[in-house]
């Protein structure tokens, strides 16, 4: 295979976002990294056939070269892979294709631990395969090897949680590596050999059993992952934001204010340790006066990630975000509104681990932001009963006592107002009786409403209705818009982009040869978050853009911005985290990243099929994500499920005013039906010039 200059550049990229998306979870007595030399490397011996089917992504995505965890340790100068046991797996592996295990029952475990200074065990799953238990081969292995070795290593490359057995908590450290693209064993080398420092968290909730998923997924509205745990006191055994790294870092100085409407919150990190660099996400949760009682304990607001701090080297980190994100929807006033009272800052590494900073206290209750009204029916959901054990930590009262009595005051004077936005009832496209195409509306010869306006009803349903469903010359992708020539407009090419450029491989030609799509794959989107990297992020949206641009795809469909409640959700492993923030900032940034060449496609679906909850939690959890992204995108995918017993159709009331309320200018595509009624003439013009004005932004 002849590598392209820009094949080997974006593997590095592929390479560099992965290692930065490593959690380490676990580490005791200096496990990692594996501190060897050319000249003395450490011997390692490892377990698992996935060292050697490794899973890199998502089912579709094939990317031009896959590197195992075996081949990306053996080619690691200071780590040695034990050679007769990696010949063994090598052999297995040719023999049994379908990725069953090799049998322990004929190896010497006091043999191999006696030639090796440590042992790795990788479990693997597929996303075709994900079950999050364990099955009774591997914790016998893992009894086994923890049983004999000193010093072992415990590998997770699967789609995201795992249940960890006591047989698995045995082992020393614990990587979460995730489905980590085509470069993971390189990335996974890269972090255990020291030469990156694990400066990944964790997106999503980790608790101790699978089973607290489902007792989360049970409360309605929006507790699940951590504002479950956090705020019911779930056991979790690695809580959301979680992550360890090779050196010790602390935070001081820590002081929050109030710049205008805006909070300010600046910390000092600085790297303890003696030894190893660190790399800190310092992450910013915020508790309204009514939270523990009806709603959740704290929710995430904003973070910032550190440089590489070398050892006794500190960064002061300047962060901040209006106040009024503070708000919450009230139905009743049709309006975001803050309550009257205290709105602790917690400033700290993860969920779990923060300290109450300050305090703002609002004096009188004030609505912020005016909606849109809309007739969508509310869910009449039982009354939530308080939390019996919510969770705390001892120094959580005096912090509380010690905030609200130096709480800032705010008066609600002093916040912006901002008024509806009233739209003016859309009517239809007026014309001057001549025939246009989109190369006038380009060139100002015409505008959008007089070129619709000429449009015939059959060619204007084509444009809006088969947008997405045409065939495509471009083999592997899903689909394209109509070819209407009479108007000027040309086929625009949409291919997955969950994890890479999904495109078929290998194509072959008429007379026998092949040509081929290489492109590149990267973290699965659920992995990708836990880098809390903006600037990693940007540079895989970019890379995926550029190589759009070389194989002729307009539209890339981008992760889902659907929020993971539990591991059973299939839409999980194609979204980003559990969190609305964290997930609105990655497709944000995924978003501008591809557009430096082309466009993506916001995936506002991948809801449950049917959803029950008040339009509250709605707007402020599930519709939060989309809010933060829907600027960056040309174009969002509606969702194929209903809300309420509501269909999320184009001309819903629920979708309009979102529209109207996020300032949203791109179009709308769907999976399923595009409407929840028969559309006429002037529905079908509305959805046209959506289209055309992206397509003159083109």
């Amino acid at each position: 295979m002849e590598y392209t200059a820009r094949m080997n550049e974006h593997a590095l990229v592929s390479r560099a976002a992965a290692a930065g998306s490593c959690v380490l979870l676990k580490n005791i007595e200096n496990t990692l990294p594996f501190a060897g030399s050319k000249d003395e490397p450490v011997r390692v011996a490892i377990f698992g056939i996935g060292q050697i089917f490794t899973p890199t992504g998502l089912t579709g995505m094939e990317p031009w070269r896959k590197i195992g965890i075996l081949d990306g340790l053996t080619a690691e100068p200071t780590v040695k892979p034990d050679a007769l046991l990696a010949h063994k797996y090598r052999a297995w592996a040719l023999e049994h294709p379908e990725g069953s295990e090799l049998p322990l029952g004929s190896l010497s475990m006091e043999e191999f631990a006696s030639m090796n200074d440590a042992a790795m065990i990788v479990l693997a799953r597929s996303a075709a395969h994900y079950d999050p238990k364990l099955t009774s081969f591997e914790q016998d292995m893992l009894k086994k090897v923890t049983g004999a070795f000193s010093r072992v290593v415990l590998v997770i490359a699967a789609p995201g949680y795992m249940e960890l057995t006591p047989e698995a908590r045995a082992c020393h450290a614990i990587v979460f590596l995730g489905l980590a693209g085509q470069e993971a064993g390189y990335a996974l080398a890269d972090v255990v050999s020291g030469k990156v420092c694990p400066s990944g968290k964790l997106s999503f909730s980790w608790p101790e059993t699978l089973e607290s998923f489902g007792l989360a997924a049970q409360q309605l509205d929006g507790f699940f992952g951590y504002r479950y745990f956090d705020t019911y006191g779930g056991s979790v055994l690695y809580p959301f934001g979680y992550g360890l790294g090779y050196g010790k870092t602390e935070l001081s100085s820590v002081s929050v204010g109030l710049d205008g409407c805006d909070v300010t919150v600046s910390v000092e990190v600085e790297n303890t340790g003696e030894t190893y660099p660190v790399q800190e996400v310092v992450q910013v949760y915020c508790s309204r006066p009514d939270s523990g009682k009806t709603g959740s304990a704290w929710f995430l607001d904003t973070f910032q990630k550190t440089q590489v701090l070398a050892p006794g080297e500190s960064q002061t980190l300047h962060l901040r975000f209006p106040v009024t994100e503070l708000a919450l929807f009230r139905k009743s006033a049709l309006a975001y509104v803050l309550e009257e009272g205290y709105y602790d800052i917690r400033v700290g590494t993860g969920s779990r681990a923060t300290c109450l900073a300050g305090s703002i206290r609002l004096t009188r209750s004030a609505v912020v932001q005016a909606v849109t009204p809309c007739d969508f029916p509310d869910a009449e959901l039982p009354a939530r009963k308080e939390p019996m054990h919510l969770f705390t930590y001892p120094e959580e009262a005096e912090e509380r006592e010690t905030a609200h009595r130096r709480a800032i005051r705010l008066s609600d004077r002093n916040l912006p107002r901002r008024s509806r936005k009233k739209g003016r009832p859309f009517t239809g496209c007026r014309g001057d009786n001549e025939r246009y195409t989109l190369a006038d509306v380009k060139e100002g010869r015409c505008s959008a409403f007089t070129f619709i306006a000429g449009m015939d009803d059959a060619n204007l349903r084509k444009l809006v209705c088969d947008f997405g469903f045409c065939p495509t010359e471009i083999p592997g992708a899903l689909g394209a818009s109509a070819e209407l020539p009479r108007y000027g407009l040309s086929p625009l090419t949409i291919a997955s982009g969950v994890c890479g450029l999904a495109l078929k491989k290998d194509i072959e030609q008429d007379d026998g040869t092949y040509r081929h799509q290489y492109t590149t794959g990267f973290p699965a989107p659920s992995v990708l978050s836990c880098s809390f990297d903006p600037d990693l992020i940007f540079s895989v949206g970019k890379a995926i853009g550029r190589e759009m641009r070389e194989y002729g795809v307009s539209f890339c469909l981008a992760p889902g911005c659907a929020l993971q409640r539990t591991p059973f959700d299939a839409v999980s492993q194609e979204s980003w985290s559990e969190d609305p923030v964290l997930t609105g900032l990655c497709a944000l940034y995924f978003a501008k990243g591809v557009q430096v060449y082309e466009a993506a496609i916001l995936r506002a679906g991948t809801l449950p099929r049917s959803l029950d909850m008040r339009l509250s939690s709605f707007r402020d959890i599930y519709g939060l994500p989309l809010e933060i992204a829907a600027s960056a995108y040309k174009a969002v995918l509606l969702p194929d499920s209903t809300v309420n017993g509501e269909s999320l159709g184009e001309d819903s009331d629920l979708i309009r005013s979102l529209i109207i309320d996020w300032k949203f200018g791109g179009m709308f595509l769907s999976d399923g039906e595009r409407y929840i009624k028969e559309p006429d003439r002037v529905t079908l013009e509305r959805s046209a010039l959506r289209i055309v004005r992206v397509l003159t932004q083109k």
